[in-house]
């Protein structure tokens, strides 16, 4: 005996519904961002560290691309530079890197600076992390910069 097409199509349906969302192991790698403040200080170094590995703890390669988010737009897009020192004149200018940075597992970066511009502004500093054949992640931290 022959089932219809929308009984069949209703029961995968319930299926799906029962099953729940993906959980997080279902995702191709871990990462994560860690930084010393939500309220770092303007034209203050503010150090963060990128780790990114896969889910048995093996370290990943992968590039990291930094946003800056505003009411959920990105207003600018910067290229991490962690050995760059800050008091150059290259770094002053803003000549240095223009591409996404390239890192296995671990990245530190100490020279994350904020503008005075930015500081009682509700921020998000995002940071787009890529590895080949495993996908895009992006990680939010949320940021009020002070004065």
């Amino acid at each position: 005996m022959r089932r219809p097409l929308a009984a069949v199509l209703l029961t995968a349906l319930a299926a799906l519904a029962l099953a729940g969302p993906a959980s997080a192991a279902a995702t191709p790698f871990v990462a994560t961002l860690k930084a010393t403040t939500h309220s770092p200080k303007a034209n203050a170094a503010w150090p963060i560290t990128l780790t990114v590995r896969s889910h048995s703890g093996r370290s990943l390669r992968a590039t990291a691309t930094y946003q800056f988010v505003y009411n959920g737009q990105v207003v600018a897009t910067r290229y991490p530079s962690p050995k760059a020192d800050l008091h150059s004149k290259c770094n002053q200018k803003k000549t240095y890197r223009h591409s996404a940075y390239p890192f296995t597992g671990r990245l530190r970066d100490p020279t994350v600076t904020w503008p005075a511009r930015s500081a009682g502004i509700a921020l998000k500093f995002r940071v787009v992390i890529k590895v080949q054949g495993l996908g895009t992640r992006n990680l939010d931290y949320s940021v009020r910069v002070r004065r």
